[in-house]
């Protein structure tokens, strides 16, 4: 099976199928369900958005969303709106391709919100995705983010496993720790995804379609 056929499959799957949350954003919210990541899924059946296997990631990061094209290291370019997945073999490599098709939707979609709110529910995704396909804790929930992540998962799947099928609210204080802990990680606090550039100003990553 092609890397493609399989990400299609993840973004199709029953696991992806649960994921329904909402959030607060500035006075209004941003609403995160199925159907987020089947527009991921038919704008690459569409070819508008390419998947493949990158080449130059950074050391420890396992795939990427490019929204902008970009040059690599060797000198060769990378189309705007890429899917760069090294692998989709196991349920972390799974649970990876839904935190970077989230931010594909969020481009696709156009949607205005800040980059710390867009780090901060795609780790939500992410650990939903874990826990709903029963990956062992110790093997994801490492480091401060996904630990507030998992708190916010937890949340989410109490409402989940009372049966109703509405799209329930994040917790405020889980959903705000880890907010925080996106925004003061180094790999994040300079850029959107920070405290001051993101949660309070309010910078965006690009969302160009």
């Amino acid at each position: 099976m092609s890397l493609r056929s399989r990400v299609l499959d993840v973004l199709n799957g029953p696991a992806v199928a649960r994921i329904r949350f909402r959030f607060p954003i500035r006075g209004s919210h941003v609403t995160i369900a199925p159907q987020t990541f089947h527009h991921v899924a038919r704008a690459i059946r569409l070819g508008q958005v390419t998947v493949r296997i990158p080449t130059d990631l950074a050391a420890g990061v396992a795939a990427q969303y490019n929204d902008v094209a970009r040059t690599r290291a060797d000198g060769t370019a990378v189309a705007a709106n890429t899917l760069e997945v090294v692998s989709a073999r196991g349920r972390m490599d799974e649970a990876y391709i839904v935190h970077e098709a989230l931010h594909a939707a969020y481009d696709l979609l156009r949607t205005g919100l800040d980059g710390n709110a867009e780090e901060a529910s795609a780790y939500v995704c992410t650990a939903l995705y874990c826990r709903m396909t029963g990956l062992p804790r110790p093997r994801w929930a490492n480091g401060p983010i996904y630990a507030n992540a998992a708190e916010v998962a937890r949340t989410l799947l109490s409402q989940y496993q009372k049966g109703d099928p509405g799209i329930p609210w994040v917790g405020e204080h889980e959903w705000r720790m880890l907010r925080a802990g996106v925004g003061f990680d180094p790999v994040y606090a300079s850029g959107p995804g920070g405290i001051v550039t993101g949660w309070l100003l309010g910078q965006q990553y690009t969302h160009d379609g």
